[in-house]
Parts: C-alpha cells; structure tokens; sequence
C-alpha cells in the first residue's frame, strides 16, 4: 500500500453542537463529504489541540495491494500516531513518517556540499542485526 501524507494542510475541522463549537476529539477520521470522490483519501485528526483550531493530516491511498476495509486502514494509521518512541502520547502523522524526517534531516546535516554522507561502520555487515535509532 503506498499512501501520501500531507502535513501542511488549510482544512480545519469544528465539531460539537451548533452555537457551541469546540475542536474535534483526537481519532476524528473524515473520509466523505469533504474529500475526494474519485481517490481514497482521508482526514485524521491525531493529537488534541492545545491552542486554535485542529489541523487534521491528510491521507491519500495512492495504491492498495492490501483489499482491507478504510475503517481498518485508517484505525491502524492512528494507532501508528502513538509509536514514536520520543512522546508518550500521540503525534500528528504516523511514527514512520516522523522517523524518515528525522534521518533526512541527520543526513542533510551530516552530509552537505562536498560532504560525503555518514556511512555505516566497518564490521556493519559480519555484526547480527542490532537495532539502530536516531
């Protein structure tokens, strides 16, 4: 399954009674009315927000070789919020995504013009697999 992320979005959700509005409960996920009819994609709201309006992450199934249901694809893309090892609580998109950032960024930094990239260490491929984190 290939799905594209979108962090960055201007949608913003309100939910509650009419004349009483408050921000939507971490685990909203939209997926009619306000998407797309001809793509699979959803809004999930993950965290709580602590200050404004909730920002929702956008999720669009590019493609799927899985065939399961939307409400378990999108049930276990907001338990994967819960996964990063940095917070106890919930982040805005999946652990995975935060994770890739995150090794961008260290190899941007390590890695500039001229630089050669950080590169593993000699006995990297005679060791067991260890784990490695960032």
């Amino acid at each position: 399954m290939y799905v594209n992320v979108c962090k960055r979005v201007n949608t913003r959700l309100i939910g509650g009674d009419v004349g009483k509005f408050q921000n939507p409960q971490p685990g909203m996920v939209i997926d009619s009315s306000i998407t797309d009819r001809d793509t699979y994609e959803f809004y999930l709201v993950s965290t709580a927000a602590k200050q404004g309006l909730a920002s929702p992450t956008r999720y669009t199934v590019i493609h799927d070789g899985i065939g399961e249901s939307p409400h378990l694809i999108e049930h276990l893309t907001y338990k994967l919020c819960f996964t990063y090892y940095n917070v106890s609580g919930s982040i805005k998109e999946p652990a995975a995504i935060r994770y890739a950032h995150r090794l961008a960024a260290l190899i941007g930094e390590r890695g500039g013009k001229g630089k050669e990239p950080p590169q593993p260490h000699a006995d990297y491929e005679t060791k067991d697999p260890t784990l490695y984190y960032i």
